[in-house]
Parts: structure tokens; sequence; C-alpha cells
């Protein structure tokens, strides 16, 4: 299993490796996420100006939001899939498939595509801030330091994060992992909060 690129790279942290921060576990684990922060970034300023222009179009703030805010996600879920697909390929490329088994290549890529989709979310909140900038950054150490605290702090690492898109920290590998059904559920609620503030916060800047 430690042959798989897939697996050191979306699988996440072992629940038993905290005597110390696992700095090789946790880089593995932060190279997808920081390609995946980029190149979202790289989408949204090339398309940025084209989308406040469309705003004119839709003519209601509503509408342009449910758009924007649906093009931003789906866009990540799109690039996340991309990047599990090209590390898959590597994998087989390299004879390493037979460490896969379809459960567990289903288990590794929901909770990654649905940890991807709200960071898409965030991110798509954030770019109306004039922060928008220091969006990837912003969610690259909230990432880090949540997981940090959690891989400190047990008694609290379930409510982390940075441990959301772990496989390893679930309850899909460890009993004593963080309960996967939940996390996907509170995902999907954290993105429809990052909708719903956003509509909020653009409804009372009259825009």
């Amino acid at each position: 299993m430690s042959e798989s690129m897939f697996i050191r790279l979306f699988a996440g942290v072992p629940l038993d490796d905290f005597d110390a921060i696992p700095l090789l576990r946790f880089g593995q684990w932060l190279l997808p996420v920081g390609i995946f922060l980029l190149a979202v970034g790289f989408d949204k300023e090339r398309d940025g100006k084209a989308e406040m222009l469309s705003l004119y179009r839709y003519g209601t703030v509503p509408g342009w939001w449910k758009r924007h805010f649906g093009k931003g996600v789906t866009a990540g879920i799109k690039t996340a899939g991309l990047l599990l697909f090209l590390v898959l390929a590597c994998d087989i490329a390299m004879g390493n498939l037979f460490v896969l088994s379809a459960e567990l290549l289903a288990k590794i890529s929901i909770l990654w595509l649905f940890h991807s989709a709200s960071m898409a979310a965030l991110f798509a909140l954030l770019d109306l801030f004039p922060i928008r900038r220091f969006a990837p950054g912003a969610i690259f150490l909230l990432e880090g330091v949540t997981f940090i605290i959690g891989s400190r702090f047990r008694a609290v690492s379930c409510w982390m994060y940075g441990m959301w898109g772990m496989y390893l920290q679930s309850s899909f590998c460890e009993t004593g992992g963080f309960p996967a059904g939940g996390i996907l559920a509170a995902e999907a609620a954290f993105s429809a909060a990052g909708f719903w503030i956003g509509r909020e916060y653009l409804k009372k800047k009259r825009i």
C-alpha cells in the first residue's frame, strides 16, 4: 500500500502517526491541495473580469451569484477529479494499481472530492472580498493549521477542517476516525453556508 502514489497523496496521514508532526506524510497531503488551490486561483484570475461583467446580463444579484458560485464549485470538482485521474494513471503506469481495491479507490476519491468542493466553495466566497488575492494562501493555511491543531489535540481532531478530506483519519478506515458520513454532510453544509453568506453579502452591498 505504501508504494501507491494515489494513497500517499490522497489518503492523508494515519491516525497512529502523531508522536510528532508527520512532516513527510503531511507534506505529501499538502502537495495536491496546493496544486488544486493554484489551479482554481488561476481559473478565477483568468475569468474574473468576464464574471463581473456578466452581472449585467443576469440583472439580479442572486442570479449572478448562483451562477458564479456554481461555476466555481463545478470547476473545483473537475480540477480535483483531474488530479485523481492523473495520479491514478501514474500508479497504473508504474504497476501499482494492484494495491488499490475498487472500494478503497471510491472511499478515498469521495472524501477528496467533497473536501475539494468545500475548498472551492470557500474560494468562491473569499473571491467577493478585497482579500481575494490571498484566498489560495488563506485556505492553504486553514488546511495546515487546523490539521496541526487536530494532530496535537486528538479530542478535537474530528472538528478540524484540515482532517476532513483524509481517508486514513476517517471511520472508512479506522473505528476511532471521524464519522465519514457526518463529515461529508458537514462539508455539504459548509458549502451551502458559503453560498448563503455570499448572497447576503452582495445584497447588503447593493451590487
